[in-house]
């Protein structure tokens, strides 16, 4: 029961989507480009259905892997 009251206090769809929104601005600081222009795959690399993060930047029509980016990353704490 407290789990529920504690679950209704926290939205955790707005904290995700606050935070993987705040991570797709940043990597678009960082690529220097808009969001049009690059993406992130999320990819299972085991049958644990662990993952890994890659991002994309579309140059000429073509993605080219950037970089392999954190769940650290995403979820850092300094926004």
């Amino acid at each position: 029961m407290l789990g529920s009251l504690l679950g209704g206090l926290v939205n955790k769809e707005q904290i995700t989507h606050d935070t993987i929104q705040e991570t797709l601005h940043s990597i678009s600081e960082e690529l220097n480009c808009s969001e049009k222009d690059f993406f992130v795959m999320i990819k299972p690399v085991d049958s644990e259905f662990n993952m890994k993060f890659y991002i994309y930047k579309i140059e000429q029509g073509v993605p080219k892997l950037i970089r392999e980016i954190t769940l650290k990353e995403i979820l850092r704490e300094d926004g």
